[in-house]
């Protein structure tokens, strides 16, 4: 299971982990809020290769083509 989080002052970004796992180092787990877990099968195949890379999933909803095009 994965577990899908909201960051409480920064609602845009999103961490997704391991139901099980511990919570990241890198953020205090009092910044975020639960809002659902999700099946393997339920949570997309590029979220769950990050997760197994790097322990976690950290992404922003809401990204504008302007901000992809100052890469």
């Amino acid at each position: 299971m994965y577990a899908f989080y909201v960051h409480r002052r920064a609602p845009t970004y999103r961490l997704v982990i391991h139901a099980d796992a511990p919570f990241p180092a890198e953020s205090p787990a009092s910044d975020w809020t639960l809002t659902r877990t999700r099946t393997p099968e339920d949570t997309n195949p590029d979220v769950r290769a990050a997760i197994d890379e790097t322990g976690y999933c950290l992404f922003r909803i809401g990204l504008r083509f302007d901000e992809i095009n100052l890469l």
